[in-house]
């Protein structure tokens, strides 16, 4: 069931642009933390490596 808006539940123009102005720079910030997260597994993964696994062997 699709329920469509009526004006009672619209936002006002402004906020409405606000919304979309904000919504059309796209997701950077959710890429940039995705980004830095898997650099920081990676960092964490190499120092394990070098400084766990290769003294053992």
């Amino acid at each position: 069931m699709i329920h469509e808006p009526d004006d009672s539940t619209a936002l006002p123009e402004a906020i409405q642009q606000r919304v979309d102005d904000i919504v059309s720079r796209g997701p950077g910030g959710a890429l940039a933390l995705a980004g830095t997260a898997t650099a920081i597994v990676l960092l964490i993964w190499f120092a394990f490596y070098f400084f766990v696994f290769l003294p053992r062997t």
